[in-house]
C-alpha cells in the first residue's frame, strides 16, 4: 500500500464519520432532552460533549493531516484536498470560538445545584440546547463537504 492512498483511506471516511457523528446528536440524541428538566438535560449534555471531544479533535487532527499531505502530494487534485483541510479544520474554532460559550453555561448548569433551583432555568437550557443543536449540524456539514471533496479528488 501507497502512502498517498493510505491517507486517502485516512482523510475520506473521516470526514464522513465526523460528519455524521455530529448529525446524529443533533437529530437523535439533544432535542429528546428539549422536554426534559435542566437537572436532567445538561448532565447527559456533558457526557456528550465530553465523549464527542474525545472523538472528533482526534480524528478531525488525523483528517486534517491526511488532506494536507494529499494535497502537497498531488498537485492537480491540491485545490480539493486543501479545501477539505481547511473545512475540517475550521471545525476546531467554530468549536472553541461560537459553540464553547453556549457548552461551558450547560455544563455550568449541570454542575451547579444553586443554578438548578432558579426559575428560568430549563427554558435557559433549551434555548442553549437548540443554539447547539444548529451549530453542531453546521460543523457536521463542514465534515460532510470535507468528505465529498476528498472522494471526489480520489475518484477523478
Amino acid at each position: 500500500m501507497d502512502l498517498p492512498f493510505a491517507a486517502q483511506m485516512l482523510a475520506i471516511p473521516s470526514g464522513f464519520i465526523l460528519g455524521s457523528y455530529n448529525a446524529v446528536f443533533s437529530q437523535n440524541v439533544i432535542p429528546h432532552l428539549y422536554n426534559q428538566p435542566a437537572s436532567v438535560s445538561t448532565p447527559i449534555f456533558a457526557k456528550v460533549f465530553n465523549i464527542g471531544a474525545l472523538t472528533i479533535a482526534p480524528m478531525a487532527s488525523t483528517a486534517i493531516i491526511a488532506h494536507a499531505y494529499l494535497a502537497y502530494t498531488q498537485p492537480s487534485k491540491r485545490q480539493y484536498y486543501t479545501t477539505a483541510a481547511i473545512l475540517t479544520a475550521l471545525s476546531l474554532p467554530l468549536t472553541s470560538l461560537v459553540m464553547k460559550p453556549g457548552i461551558n453555561r450547560l455544563i455550568e448548569i449541570s454542575n451547579s445545584s444553586e443554578l438548578l433551583a432558579k426559575p428560568g432555568i430549563d427554558a435557559e437550557a433549551v434555548k442553549f440546547l437548540k443554539a447547539w443543536v444548529t451549530q453542531n449540524y453546521f460543523r457536521g456539514s463542514l465534515h460532510i463537504v470535507a468528505g465529498f471533496l476528498g472522494l471526489y479528488a480520489a475518484l477523478t
